[in-house]
């Protein structure tokens, strides 16, 4: 294993995703400072991922002539830009712009980490470890944001935003300066001058593709509604901050240990086994969290969902990038991740309607279920093939 790739490449991840865990719960909490209705925080948690869905694929054509760290640097200075925004700012205006800078931010560092951690050289598996290790990393940092919020703000039930907003910048520049010693080993083929790029309609006939990419938009949304949804049902429960992000950081545990056995579940399961299984627990610890049950069960119910989970994003993200090859990876994973981005702004502004018609219980029925009709339709495609 390379370890002056591997370290870094952690690192790396861990703080930026502590930055992105560390931001989107702290907003929430902001929003519900500045009395915005659930509607309002449905529109925040979209602006995170409206930018992506436009930047995406282009994202994913620049990789593919071999910029790799460029956009990682890119994703790194930005997360650094829009946490300064957040420490600096208090309008509901700076809130949706430094929002949709941060999702662009994580949009550059999950495309590009991901296309770097397929590109490094080795044997059979040697793909598999490096997403299994970035995304143990991200579930680490996943955890400690919650966690940091849960320790600032105590048994209150409003943390002190502008001392989180801070610290999300000091991580920040962490991240920056770990990412810019990374460089990928293996460039993809540069295109025959005056060749087009590969149609996208093309990779939707890979056999596998579609299924897994609408699996990935699914678990994606899933994994970053718990981030936004809990702090409110938690307030909506009388919940302290403290209770609050150490449920958020019991599923990033889970997660945690989930992927260091990620390589062996899916040599012996598949990966169409896999993401079947661990929607559709998925769906079952979702609505587990959607009843009023007591503390005693919402700490299992949480650490199955961070289990469930970690499994089926990683699953859908190894699956897309081991189907197609390496000169068009970034173009492929760039269409995942736009896909899952178009699902972030289009369901949490549904979800936010419906939180402000029904209450917040009510977006965990309806992501319970849209993980359940996903494992159902992994099964379908399964029997058919």
């Amino acid at each position: 294993m390379n370890l002056r790739f591997v370290i870094p490449m952690m690192l790396t991840s861990f703080f930026e995703l502590s930055v992105i865990s560390i931001m989107r719960v702290t907003t929430s909490y902001r929003a519900i400072e500045l009395d915005l209705s659930a509607a309002w925080i449905g529109i925040l948690t979209a602006a995170f991922s409206i930018l992506p869905v436009f930047l995406a694929l282009r994202v994913g054509r620049f990789i593919d002539q071999g910029n790799d760290e460029k956009v990682v640097w890119a994703g790194t200075s930005l997360l650094v830009l829009s946490c300064a925004g957040f420490a600096l700012t208090e309008s509901i205006t700076a809130l949706l712009i430094f929002s949709a800078l941060l999702g662009t931010g994580h949009l550059l560092l999950s495309i590009g980490m991901q296309v770097l951690c397929a590109r490094q050289p080795g044997g059979p598996g040697t793909m598999e470890r490096m997403l299994g290790n970035y995304m143990i990393a991200t579930a680490i940092g996943q955890g400690a944001g919650p966690a940091i919020v849960g320790w600032a703000g105590g048994s209150a039930a409003i943390p002190p935003t502008h001392f989180l907003f801070t610290i999300g910048f000091g991580f920040a520049i962490l991240s920056l300066l770990f990412s810019l010693v990374l460089r990928s080993k293996e460039k993809p083929t540069p295109p025959k001058q005056g060749a087009k790029p590969m149609p996208v309609t093309h990779l939707f006939r890979v056999p596998g593709f579609t299924i897994v990419f609408a699996v990935s938009i699914v678990t994606v949304v899933a994994q970053d509604l718990i981030v936004v949804y809990l702090p409110l049902l938690g307030t909506e429960r009388n919940l302290g901050v403290d209770v609050v992000g150490s449920l958020l950081a019991v599923r990033a545990v889970s997660a945690v240990v989930s992927r260091l056995g990620f390589a062996t579940l899916h040599r012996l399961l598949g990966t169409t086994q896999l993401l079947m299984i661990s929607t559709m627990l998925g769906a079952v610890a979702y609505l587990c969290l959607a009843a009023p049950f007591p503390l005693y069960v919402m700490y299992p119910a949480i650490a199955v969902l961070g289990g469930a989970l970690g499994i089926a994003v990683t699953a859908a993200i190894s699956s897309v990038l081991s189907t197609v090859s390496n000169d068009v990876r970034g173009t492929a994973n760039s269409l995942r991740t736009g896909g899952t981005r178009f699902g972030q702004v289009v369901i949490p502004f549904l979800a936010g309607l419906l939180a402000a018609a029904m209450g917040i219980a009510a977006v965990f029925v309806v992501v319970g279920a849209s993980l359940a009709i996903t494992a159902s339709a992994v099964r379908l495609r399964k029997q058919g093939a």
